[in-house]
């Protein structure tokens, strides 16, 4: 709502001393104004200085920040995690084909499993044919012919070569429950966490690659930042010279009151003036009310306009300061994209916190199940090469038992009927031996399979506990490194953030200073108006000597006050409507100001 002044002294009889309620309270209200206009100003003034002293700190704070992302140690921290990563997915392919070789170890060792059983069914059937054989060289040895040192050296042999298949049976068994053992916690490892490691492995690279990009960023940082501190810097200049305004608005309303207080004088018995009669009085009333509702409407657009200009100049600053911010959050925080879907931390850093900690965890388990795989290969080599002695043994062993049995069969034939039982024992003797080799045979390409196959646990570069304590240790040392970079960045953010809270808060109470400009300005142009209008009507007088009086008047008492160009321009536009210069009359003398910067500024 405009405020209005009522002013009732116009021409011919109405009061124009001090004790004019209306213009009293004009005088009072203009005052009041000048007050306020002046406090505000140099409240605004020092708000916005304090600002900028903030800035400069908030800008040192940017310098930091985007000298830590962009160092070497968080550069090297990233390469070992980037290594880091590779290596996650070589373990995860490694799981899938060390899974596949203990499935055909185990597949091999079943095979090896029922020929060794089956080799343990021929030498007891052996066993029961030498026993049989020594009974019936009993019978032989009654007619005359000793077949004894035959049949105890078969079942010497036979015996020994049971207890080896026997041992190397027991040594099978123990590897097979190993192979089964580790199998099964292999797969149970793959299925838990396999997943995870390749998921693991992707996560790493993902936000490896948000830090190379958010260093690549924070090189664009610099030139960013300076663009925003650029145009806060104009904005904040062209506040400080908008606010230079609030001194010369105060100067105008103070010529205005000074002049308003010589227009209620008029009507005094001494002073400028007194010596005026009515008609002279009216004219001077007329030409000061018309000069000064000039001057206020003047003032009032100026102030409105600087007020103006001052709130856009804040509001940028406000606006530009906020996007500086913004910028530093997105760059050094989450951004709202990517990995924030997984993580609600708000900081990149954290989320690779998180991902080194879980492939550490990770690492942890992987190199306790691959402890059964360690234990199997460790036995594999042993069990394997006592099998092949076995095997080796087998043959010659089973050649000695078919020669004997063959030399005790020929010898027993040529007794006739009498040794024919033990001809029958030493060819089933031989049909056993025959399935021993047979059996043996089958084992050797067996044993070969398994040694082969095994040789995919005993690769060279395989993925071993040391390999793993290797790889934990430099995970741990680049998340300290990481961790320790990201302590230092979120201490700086942190004082940013204080800082350019400040900084916004400074400006936001600079505006909240200006929130009454536009009302002032308003209060000034209804005065202008209410002056204006007690005497729109009128008209200067005819008698040819009141213009120079009041003219005399305003020189001596109005243009002398003027200190800005802007008043003089304005008071000259309106005495020259209402006080032509005659032929020949001298114009007033400009009084130059002392300070010349004022004519140049207003």
């Amino acid at each position: 709502m405009r405020a209005t002044f009522e002013v009732d002294n116009g021409i011919g009889g109405a009061a124009t001393g001090v004790g004019d309620p209306g213009l009293a309270r004009l005088v009072a209200a203009l005052e009041g104004s000048a007050r306020e206009i002046d406090v505000t100003f140099a409240r605004a003034g020092s708000q916005l200085g304090e600002g900028l002293s903030l800035f400069e700190g908030l800008k040192e704070r940017l310098s930091t920040l985007s000298a830590e992302l962009s160092g070497t140690e968080i550069a090297d921290a990233g390469k070992s995690l980037s290594g880091l990563a590779g290596e996650l997915r070589a373990i995860n392919d490694g799981l899938r084909d060390e899974t596949g070789v203990l499935q055909e170890l185990t597949t091999h060792s079943k095979a090896a499993s029922l020929a060794l059983d089956r080799l343990l069914e021929h030498m007891r059937l052996i066993t029961i044919l030498a026993r049989s054989a020594r009974i019936e060289a009993v019978s032989v040895q009654a007619a005359g012919r000793d077949f004894g040192d035959f049949t105890s050296e078969i079942v010497a042999l036979t015996t020994q070569a049971q207890h080896t298949i026997q041992s190397c049976a027991r040594d099978h068994d123990h590897l097979s429950a190993l192979l089964g053992s580790a199998l099964s916690a292999q797969r149970d490892f793959e299925g838990r966490y396999g997943h995870a490691l390749s998921g693991l492995a992707d996560n790493l690279e993902q936000t490896l690659a948000e830090v190379a990009e958010r260093q690549r960023r924070s090189v664009s940082l610099t030139s960013d930042a300076a663009a925003h501190s650029g145009k806060i810097a104009m904005a904040a200049g062209g506040a400080i010279i908008a606010l230079q305004s609030g001194d010369s608005i105060r100067q105008r309303l103070e010529h205005v009151i000074k002049a308003l207080r010589l227009l209620g004088s008029l009507d005094g018995t001494s002073g400028p003036g007194a010596d005026f009669d009515a008609v002279e009085r009216g004219a001077a009333a007329l030409v000061l009310r018309r000069l000064q509702a000039a001057q206020l409407d003047e003032s009032a657009l100026t102030l409105a306009q600087d007020a103006d200009a001052i709130e856009s100049a804040l509001a940028l600053l406000a606006g530009d300061t906020a996007g500086l911010l913004d910028l530093v959050r997105s760059l050094y925080q989450g951004d709202g994209g990517g990995k924030s879907e997984r993580s609600q931390s708000g900081s990149f850093l954290a989320d690779l916190e998180s991902d080194l900690a879980q492939a550490s965890d990770l690492l942890g388990k992987c190199d306790r199940a691959r402890s059964g795989v360690d234990r199997v290969t460790s036995a594999l080599a042993t069990v394997l090469e006592t099998c092949q002695q076995t095997v080796a043994a087998l043959a010659g062993t089973v050649s000695s038992i078919v020669l004997i049995g063959m030399n005790a069969g020929l010898r027993a034939a040529r007794i006739g009927t009498g040794g024919r039982s033990l001809v029958v024992i030493a060819q089933e003797l031989k049909v056993a031996a025959d399935q021993v080799a047979t059996d043996a045979n089958h084992l050797t390409p067996t044993f070969a399979r398994m040694q082969e196959a095994s040789a995919g646990l005993t690769r060279g570069g395989r993925l071993d506990a040391a390999h793993f304590a290797a790889l934990d240790a430099a995970m741990r040392s680049s998340l300290a490194a990481m961790r320790q970079t990201g302590d230092r960045l979120g201490a700086t953010l942190g004082q940013l953030t204080r800082e350019g809270g400040g900084f916004s808060a400074v400006v936001a109470d600079a505006r909240l200073s200006f929130s009454n400009a536009g009302a002032m300005s308003d209060l000034i142009a209804s005065g202008a108006v209410e002056l204006a209008r007690g005497v729109a009507d009128q008209e200067m007088p005819s008698r040819a000597d009141v213009a120079e009086r009041v003219r005399g008047l305003v020189d001596a008492h109005i243009w002398p006050n003027y200190t800005m160009v802007g008043e003089r321009t304005i008071h000259q536009a309106v005495i020259g409507l209402l006080l032509p210069a005659q032929s020949g009359a001298a114009a007033p003398v400009v009084v130059q100001s002392t300070d010349s910067l004022d004519d140049f500024l207003f």
